[in-house]
């Protein structure tokens, strides 16, 4: 009987703890994105074929928010790598930024490095 008590309340336990379990991951966030972005980073360096799909969101992102030009003006000559590398530095010198939109903080780091002169 105790052992069958015992078994209820871990039962109970396990499904009242699963919560937790189920959170779901904010895919929009630079902890989330940064990954990708450091592999695509050491893909070019070392060929590496890890997560191609997360690296080239993290890319395309970067890549997309150069080429608008809206407040990013990045000499013609940097790489998209290049450009990668100045958001995955920027977002690691603020780790408690790193729950925060990827894009706006991609963004951001875009423009400090590269601000048009108005």
């Amino acid at each position: 009987m105790f052992q069958y008590l015992r078994s209820i309340a871990l039962i109970a336990a396990i499904i009242l703890d699963c919560g937790a379990a189920f959170a779901e991951v904010d895919r929009s966030s630079a902890n989330h994105i940064m990954r990708g972005c450091r592999d695509f980073i050491s893909s070019s360096l070392s060929n590496s074929q890890r997560g191609p799909l997360e690296q080239g969101y993290c890319a395309g992102v970067v890549d997309g928010l150069d080429f608008t030009g809206l407040g990013v003006c990045a000499p013609p000559s940097v790489t998209v790598s290049q450009a990668v590398r100045v958001v995955v530095k920027y977002i690691d010198d603020r780790p408690a930024r790193l729950n925060e939109n990827f894009k706006a903080l991609a963004y951001e780091a875009l423009q400090a490095a590269w601000p048009c002169k108005n």
